[in-house]
């Protein structure tokens, strides 16, 4: 049975807003978890060096590595610590998160684009499949309990996106008081640090919240159509009901009975 076109492209709405959740949920958790370096961690690969808070990577540089060398430390992460709203400060020549946020904040952005990602996603499944093998029909429950879904869903995505806003914001004004670059996106791209992407990734994981906002937002309506037009469905007048008499009475008057 095939699906009414309001339901498909609601269903069109969904894979989009499933695309961005998966990226906000992914560039978050990529800018916050730390991730362990392999071989170069041991003796081979940083020349010798036992402690990398020698004297050796200075000779080369402003803490830049040696030719060959591998970060020791997390790279283009925070080491599991949250940006958002962080506080940055300068660690001999290195930038450092010198405040951070509680890493469950980050977890809530992360989770709610992750979980509600996951609910358009086997929300399109199911209707895809319904409507190859199965009635493919949405009772008015089932639009009941999708309406409220969808609310909440427009909170927590709005939420979610005044927190990576204002975050992110706070974390890149505290790197701008330290003089050192003009902007964040410009601190990135400096050498000596360690945070390799950390504005990009913020910057997507936003962007993708706030187009994700929007598609939630269609959804609302388009359901609230649905709504609507289930609950005053259209039917033609016929003789006999009290709307069809007055009409013909108003324009040809009143008929009068036969003794």
């Amino acid at each position: 049975m095939a699906l009414p076109w309001v339901q498909r492209v609601e269903l069109v709405l969904f894979a989009a807003a499933f695309l961005c959740g998966a990226v906000a949920a992914a560039a978050l958790t990529r800018t916050q978890v730390r991730r362990r370096d392999g071989a170069g961690s041991g003796g081979g690969a940083s020349g010798g060096r036992a402690d990398p808070d020698t004297e050796g990577p200075l000779l080369c540089g402003p803490g830049l590595p040696e030719p060959g060398e591998r970060p020791s430390a997390a790279e283009g992460s925070f080491s599991g610590s949250c940006p958002l709203y962080g506080v940055a400060a300068l660690n001999r020549s290195s930038l450092a998160l010198s405040r951070p946020s509680a890493p469950s904040l980050c977890y809530f952005v992360a989770g709610v684009s992750g979980l509600l990602a996951l609910y358009c996603l086997l929300l399109l499944l199911f209707w895809v499949y319904s409507s190859c093998i199965e009635d493919s029909h949405r009772g008015r429950m089932g639009l009941r309990i999708a309406l409220a879904i969808s609310t909440i869903a427009i909170f927590l995505v709005l939420v979610s996106a005044c927190v990576l806003r204002f975050g992110t914001s706070s974390l890149c004004n505290s790197i701008v008081s330290l003089n050192t670059t003009t902007s964040c996106s410009e601190a990135q791209k400096i050498p000596w640090t360690s945070w390799l992407q950390f504005y990009s990734n913020l910057h997507n994981a936003e962007n993708s919240s706030w187009v994700n906002l929007v598609l939630w937002c269609v959804v609302l309506v388009l359901q609230v159509m649905q709504w609507k037009s289930e609950a005053t469905p259209y039917r033609p007048l016929e003789r006999g009901d009290p709307e069809w008499s007055s009409e013909t009475d108003a324009l040809v008057g009143p008929h009068l009975s036969h003794s």
